[in-house]
């Protein structure tokens, strides 16, 4: 009796077409490597992807002193601005 099992040729398809995708996927990285490289060095000021110094170094300090905005308080602030302006919407109808 025959085996019942695919062919010996649905294999080989597959396999060649991985080889393929490999191959191609491997001449991609290739040509993208040099510029991923760049990217990643650290203090890469021409890098592309490299953001300028802006000035606004707050945020980079409150993190590090630890002084970051109390989110409850802030919550409750922005309550308070919308029942207010809910309020005052009420008054213009």
């Amino acid at each position: 009796m025959k085996k019942a099992g695919g062919g010996g040729i649905g294999f080989v398809v597959l396999v060649v077409a991985l080889a393929i995708v490999m191959l191609l996927s491997a001449r991609a990285w290739k040509s993208i490597f040099p510029v991923a490289q760049q990217v990643l060095m650290p203090g890469a000021a021409g890098a592309p992807g490299a953001v300028p110094d802006h000035g606004q170094t707050g945020a980079g300090e409150a993190i590090r002193s630890g002084n970051l905005p109390n989110l409850k308080q802030m919550n409750q602030n922005t309550d308070q601005h919308i029942q207010q302006v809910q309020d005052g919407a009420k008054g213009q109808d």
